[in-house]
């Protein structure tokens, strides 16, 4: 085990932690990171409506759909929460071009705001403006949100590029120094920003000549479907939750470095799947029209129960069967943060990172604990995560609010509770063997 640890440490961790710094993949996670204002003010609007004020609402299971109080809801109440989220989840790729623009010129120390702007008009002039598709998710007018998340990435990308790149060859108007400097900037911007949006423009009128589509209509008809296909494979959901314990366990962020990955894909279905629910959409799939069975809410409903690695489950072993002192002093501090999902006092205060005795459990519990929770969505028994929920959420309180009051999901969460208690509590006693061998030791040299 030794070995094995001391080779990923070698060979593996370096690698890891060059990719988690890599500068694009920085700005990709931090620009997500950016959008939390919008994504928690538009999470509780829609949570409101789904849950007390419309007809399909979690309220309305119990006391109907024609009862006086939710009628009078949706006509009064309903309508203001849906403007809410119009004006957040309605906006998000906007935003994220914004962001992503805004943070490579900070890195880069840059002109943030004119590299943000210019990236806004690229990802608009291609056409998010315009959305017609009858066939798939027909209610939808543009590309401002969810929908245009992944060419907002792209934009939000490439876009910084040409702008450093003219600016670098100092192609820029220089004013005098008695010019004010936002005017000075301004004016900087000028030639640069010409540059990217020209780029963009000659982008859009190659897709509107070579396929009669804007490119986002392109990449929905195109690729769209088979990164959601991807996406939706339980060997990919099974990696990442792999990932993110093995990162943890040398003290890199697994679930940030990963971000980069999680959200674009799973954080944009999860999206959809809030806009597909409030349109009528129940049916589960890979389909245009059906609700993804795993999205970036189903790892914080049923596996990072207490944080990455289940923790909170360990907790409770600890505290019902260790032995060593100073691990039982830590799961008392620890339960209280752990509850809201955060472990870090867990981590590095037991410690599990670089804990032999813990590295087993810490890495395997994930992808149980995932393939149990994918499968009971998948076939029915758990209901498909159809609100956004703060990732703060108590366990078993998040998996009911996020798939509105599913009850099959409240018992996957209980069970898988119980299943990472079980995995932590053998290795619990082989801690609580080694310290009495280690006492044992000191007391005889």
């Amino acid at each position: 085990m030794n070995r094995f640890i001391n080779f990923l440490e070698e060979k593996f961790v370096p690698v890891a932690a060059k990719i988690g710094g890599q500068k694009h993949l920085v700005a990709i996670r931090d620009s997500f990171a950016a959008l939390m204002p919008l994504i928690l003010v538009g999470a509780f609007a829609v949570l409101l409506n789904n849950v007390f004020f419309v007809p399909w609402s979690l309220l309305a299971e119990y006391i109907g759909g024609e009862s006086a109080f939710i009628v009078w809801t949706n006509t009064n109440l309903a309508p203001l929460f849906s403007l809410m989220e119009s004006g957040t989840f309605g906006i998000i790729a906007l935003g994220l071009t914004f962001s992503m623009g805004y943070n490579r010129a900070v890195n880069e120390e840059k002109d943030s705001l004119s590299t943000g702007l210019i990236s806004v008009a690229s990802f608009i002039l291609l056409g998010a403006l315009a959305r017609n598709n009858e066939a798939v998710a027909s209610w939808v007018t543009n590309f401002l949100g969810a929908q245009g998340i992944f060419i907002a990435l792209i934009v939000g990308l490439i876009t910084p590029e040409i702008y450093f790149a003219i600016v670098r060859k100092n192609w820029v108007i220089k004013m005098p120094d008695t010019v004010p400097p936002a005017v000075a900037k301004g004016f900087s911007a000028v030639i640069p920003g010409f540059v990217a949006v020209f780029f963009w423009a000659l982008v859009a009128y190659f897709f509107n000549v070579a396929s009669g589509l804007n490119i986002f209509a392109w990449f929905e008809v195109n690729i769209a479907s088979g990164l959601s296909v991807l996406g939706q494979n339980i060997f990919s959901i099974l990696l990442i939750s792999t990932l993110i314990p093995v990162l943890w366990f040398f003290g890199l962020h697994g679930a940030n470095m990963l971000e980069a990955i999680m959200s674009p894909i799973y954080g944009t279905m999860g999206l959809e799947n809030i806009d597909k629910f409030a349109n009528g959409i129940r049916a589960i799939g890979t389909g245009a029209d059906e609700l993804a069975v795993w999205v970036r809410g189903s790892w914080d409903a049923y596996v990072f129960l207490g944080g990455s690695g289940a923790t909170l489950p360990l907790i409770a072993a600890i505290l019902i069967f260790s032995k060593v002192k100073q691990q039982k002093e830590v799961a008392k501090l620890g339960f209280p943060p752990g509850v809201f999902m955060i472990n870090e006092p867990v981590l590095f205060g037991m410690p599990i990172v670089l804990n032999p005795v813990y590295f087993i459990p810490f890495v395997i519990v994930q992808p149980i604990l995932t393939l149990i929770a994918f499968y009971a969505t998948k076939i029915g028994f758990a209901g498909p995560i159809v609100n956004s929920v703060p990732w703060t959420t108590p366990p078993i309180l998040n998996a009911f609010l996020a798939t509105n009051g599913s009850f099959g999901a409240v018992v996957v969460s209980v069970v898988n509770l119980v299943i990472a208690f079980l995995v932590y509590m053998p290795f619990v006693m082989i801690a609580n063997r080694y310290e009495a061998e280690r006492e044992e030791l000191e007391k005889t040299a």
